[in-house]
């Protein structure tokens, strides 16, 4: 019989390093579906394999599967796009959709223990935002707002961050209860635009500490479309605002933490917002030192992403992560 000591099962713990993943959409195969890759960008594999429009995978908080939104409707030009909310296991097979309804439902994200997906639905003119519980797949709707969107739950449960705008007046990242109430800005003025432009502030995603939010800003002007991006960093508390030091110029879509924190993903077009065109890369950036690194070095659009640690010998029941709400309804333009 093989015995380890207490010291050989030490060794082992600490000298082999945990595994983490990244799911993205991409088009490299010549239509978009979901990926995964390893958290240096290596051993990429495809997760799906359909005709169907896919999009904003989100992986389970303990890593055994993905919900992602799916356009039943894609290969039927003469239809409304149809989308739903799907689960299916991290090696993509046994998908299931959750939320069969004529409505525009997508963007899930996962409370923490694993058993709700909080996920926006459009109808007409409005969006708001609804939670499914996974067992009995009763849904009820937590905001009656007009335009909520983009849900990001905190990893204690307590909170959801989200995109709420107002015409005339952009978008802007709010904090509610679980439940649906207090609803309040993360920061109490909106920012400006450096060119007189209209701020659209999207894709919040909690800290793994839960003490900060990341989202993206874009800015608009009239007659020029997208003039500037940045990623911001808010700690909730003292609403402190960090600007991350990213290239002048690069079109950002998509954010979302990494590394238990340490760093930041974001897709971007390198010169996008000079040029009008491009690819879409996937790029982590290291808090700690400013450093960026180019995860997806191939000739095709690469976006949406999330991260979750995937710890093969640890005793803790799961990882916390963080989730996003992506640009899905076209491949970034």
């Amino acid at each position: 019989m093989l015995r380890l000591s207490i010291h050989t099962c030490l060794f082992l713990l600490v000298a082999i390093p945990a595994l983490a993943d990244i799911t993205f959409l991409s088009d490299r195969d010549g239509k978009r579906n979901i990926y995964v890759m390893n958290d240096d960008g290596s051993n990429v594999r495809r997760l799906t394999d359909t005709p169907l429009s896919v999009g904003s995978p989100r992986w389970s908080p303990d890593g055994r599967q993905i919900a992602f939104m799916m356009d039943l409707h894609t290969t039927q030009p003469n239809k409304w796009q149809q989308y739903d909310v799907f689960v299916m296991n991290a090696d993509g097979t046994q998908q299931r959709n959750l939320t069969q309804h004529p409505k525009q439902d997508g963007f899930p994200c996962w409370l923490p223990d694993g058993k709700y997906l909080v996920f926006e639905r459009a109808e007409h003119t409005t969006l708001e935002i609804f939670v499914i519980e996974l067992a009995t797949r009763k849904i009820r709707q937590l905001t009656d707002l007009g335009s909520a969107s983009s849900p990001s739950w905190s990893p204690d449960g307590k909170e959801i961050a989200y995109e709420f705008a107002r015409a005339g007046e952009g978008t802007h990242i709010y904090i509610m209860d679980a439940d649906g109430r207090n609803n309040h800005p993360l920061i109490r003025q909106p920012r400006r635009g450096a060119f007189g432009g209209m701020i659209l502030s999207y894709d919040p995603h909690w800290s793994p500490d839960g003490q900060q939010i990341v989202y993206n800003e874009s800015e608009f002007a009239a007659g020029k479309g997208r003039v500037a991006n940045s990623i911001l960093i808010v700690n909730k508390r003292t609403r402190h605002l960090k600007v991350l030091d990213t290239p002048k110029n690069w079109k950002i879509d998509a954010v979302c933490w990494a590394d238990d924190g340490d760093a930041v993903l974001f897709a971007a077009v390198p010169n996008g917002l000079v040029n009008k065109s491009g690819i879409f890369k996937i790029y982590k950036y290291r808090l700690s030192n400013g450093r960026i690194t180019n995860l997806t070095d191939h000739p095709s659009d690469n976006w949406s992403m999330d991260w979750t640690p995937h710890n093969s010998l640890s005793v803790s029941a799961a990882a916390k992560l963080s989730t996003l709400w992506a640009q899905m309804k076209k491949p970034p333009e």
